[in-house]
């Protein structure tokens, strides 16, 4: 007599044990792709974080090119989404430039230690920098002794 119903050989379809390890297997891989992108996720973060800050010291960096601390020791450029502050100390003591060919020169100088960071962003870390500073020394229209 032939089997009918769920016994048979010819039945169709999963049984409980087919569908419970399907779906360990989905799940399994379902974890791997969260992790793939979460760790992706987490680099493109930091990233970010690091274009940030390159972007941050390299405004520095120009500010510092066109700075002169013995004029400004201390203050602040606003730059739209941040701002940079720079504080100046002198290294060594101040000096008179010497002349051409020789005597005294037309200008005070001597060398800054600027340090610039940033206010509002304090998990960025601030620039140091060692720079020239330099005033002149000679009251204007009167010249330069030799």
């Amino acid at each position: 007599m032939p089997t009918t119903g769920a016994n048979s050989p010819n039945s169709a379809g999963f049984t409980l044990i087919e569908t419970l390890v399907a779906l360990v297997i989905l799940a399994a891989a379902l974890f791997a792709f969260y992790a793939f992108l979460a760790s992706a996720l987490n680099g493109a973060a930091g990233a970010e974080r690091a274009a940030t800050a390159y972007d941050f010291r390299q405004n520095a960096l120009a500010l510092a090119a066109v700075l002169n601390p013995m004029e400004t020791p201390e203050g602040s450029f606003d730059l739209g989404n941040y701002r940079i502050h720079w504080r100046a100390e002198r290294i060594g003591a101040e000096l008179q430039s010497s002349g051409f060919p020789s005597g005294k020169g037309r200008f005070k100088i001597a060398l800054y230690r600027v340090l610039f960071d940033f206010p509002e962003e304090p998990e960025f870390p601030g620039v140091e920098v060692t720079r020239f500073g330099y005033h002149s020394d000679v009251v204007p229209g009167e010249r330069a002794v030799p």
